[in-house]
């Protein structure tokens, strides 16, 4: 029997009156979710630090900043003026609203819904054709300083990789040490295991900020002269600055596609050569700096799993391989891999490609597995992290450290401690009062266990951080001035050839390589 008018009015009332109630329902769930004291402080998805609570001031509360950020003031240039120099180099204030909306506890897992149902539309990546911009790479030497004036008034700016700098929270101990098991998981082993790209030779897509193929993600390197002849200028002051007391080496890591992608690949993205900007490079540091190419030296091993799929940085197996080229240069005997009877093995990791690509199915579907090789002299090292705090601690860590129950995005974690400012190790197996240090981004954590068996002591430091950390133990920044407090032989620039022509990264890099 078809309803009455007012049978019908009544039954759409009553589902009105439902959708409201379950509407309602849903915000103040919700929003009780959103008053939870127990908010994250690290982005695991996108690697890195979510915003703090700002600080309640009678200023921040009158011009509106404590509630956004967005608010004008009128004033925008006597407020930049009146920040510390701290503030501008560190950390920026934020607002509440910010605070909220980056902390919301259920951030993450709406994320990843988002993106799972995003990704039932099926692969929507275009195709990449000559939209890269790159300088040309001059042949020779050439006027440094007078490139260096240009830096940052180019339009090409390399994506500097994003750092982490939080490792997982240090368990307590008495000492502040975290002992782990380092008995290996599985023997070393040299065998190929099919992972290797060796020239891929397939159109890429993009997806997000990077370039795929068959489920593996790629960086690009494009050359910029400007930023480039600074870094050189950086490097040949530094150069200056150590003579008499340390030998200076350069390690320029390269990034994925210069190895992994065929030559007619990386021509129809525009992307540099990386093997030739690397010689730029060399050829106008001073003749002082030991150089170590690594392009070529890779590419003969790009058929073996010497970078990762869903990450930017390269294995343990990648750095190995620059790792030789470095002994070469150095004058030294190279361990084989064989030499490392004690490994790790940690299978799933999904890395920054993975994030930056808005968690793309198909690096998804093809997780990387890390493996990290255990030092023989020690594999103990002291670090200093700000963990959820604003304030430099001294830990006890592992040069390898067991990261099992660490979430998948942050298993590169196993190499070195991380991106912490001021780190070192003692190999008491050797007795002769050898040093090094490393000034590094993030690739060069794996690399630095392969040195530990060579020096009695390596210090490393993060150039992206290292100054917060001298300023909080009153010293000077500069290389040089660790180098003389320390009494170190060696000092190696190991940086991925990205970030060294970043002009944000140079900034930072300005304050300390001197």
């Amino acid at each position: 029997m078809k309803p009455t008018k007012q049978e019908f009015q009544s039954s759409r009332y009553l589902a009105i009156q439902i959708k409201q109630f379950l509407f309602l329902g849903f915000l103040v769930v919700f929003g009780l979710i959103g008053l939870s004291p127990f908010r994250p402080f690290y982005s695991e998805v996108e690697k890195r630090d979510l915003k703090k609570l700002p600080t309640l001031s009678l200023k921040g509360l009158w011009y509106g900043d404590f509630f956004s950020n967005d608010y004008d003031t009128g004033s925008s240039e006597e407020s930049e003026n009146e920040k510390s120099e701290d503030k501008k180099s560190e950390k920026e204030e934020t607002s509440i609203s910010a605070w909220y909306s980056d902390t919301y506890p259920l951030r993450e897992l709406l994320i990843s819904m988002n993106a799972k149902t995003q990704s039932l539309y099926g692969f929507r990546g275009e195709q990449m054709l000559n939209e890269g911009k790159a300088d040309e790479i001059p042949e020779g030497t050439v006027d440094l300083e007078a490139l260096a004036a240009q830096a940052g008034k180019t339009t090409t700016e390399p994506a500097a990789p994003p750092a982490s700098s939080k490792p997982a929270q240090p368990a307590e101990t008495n000492n502040g040490g975290t002992p782990v098991n380092t008995e290996p998981s599985v023997p070393a082993t040299t065998e190929y295991d099919g992972h290797g790209a060796a020239d891929v030779d397939q159109d890429l897509v993009q997806a997000g900020s990077i370039y795929i193929a068959n489920g593996a993600g790629y960086g690009v390197y494009y050359f910029s002269e400007a930023n480039s002849a600074k870094y050189c200028l950086l490097v040949n002051k530094l150069a200056e600055n150590l003579k008499g007391k340390a030998q200076l080496y350069s390690m320029l890591c390269p990034i994925s596609a210069g190895v992994m992608l065929s030559e007619r690949v990386q021509e129809s993205i525009g992307c540099s050569d990386e093997a030739k900007a690397a010689d730029w490079f060399y050829r106008n540091m001073d003749p002082s700096v030991k150089t170590v190419a690594m392009v070529n030296a890779l590419r003969a091993h790009n058929d073996e799993y010497i970078f990762f799929r869903t990450d930017h940085h390269w294995t343990a197996l990648g750095a190995y391989y620059a790792y030789r080229e470095w002994c070469k240069v150095k004058g030294v005997t190279p361990h084989e891999l064989s030499y490392f009877e004690d490994t790790y093995t940690f299978e799933g990791f999904l890395g920054t490609f993975y994030s930056n690509s808005d968690q793309n199915p198909s690096l998804a579907a093809n997780p990387d597995t890390v493996i990290a090789y255990v030092p023989k002299g020690t594999n103990t090292m002291t670090m200093y992290s700000d963990y959820n705090s604003d304030v430099y601690n001294e830990y006890t860590w592992r040069i390898i450290y067991d990261v099992s129950n660490y979430p998948d995005g942050g298993l590169y974690g196993t190499f070195a401690g991380g991106d912490q400012p001021y780190n070192y190790a003692h190999n008491e197996e050797i007795t002769d009062g050898s040093s090094v240090l490393v000034v590094k981004d993030s690739y060069a954590n794996a690399f630095i266990p392969f040195l530990i068996d060579h020096y009695e002591y390596v210090y490393w430091i993060d150039f992206r951080n290292y100054k917060k950390w001298c300023r909080q133990e009153g010293y000077d920044c500069g290389i040089s001035s660790l180098v003389e407090r320390k009494g170190i032989q060696d000092v190696i620039l190991c940086q991925n050839i990205s970030i060294v022509s970043s002009s944000s990264a140079l900034e930072v890099m300005e304050d300390i390589f001197r």
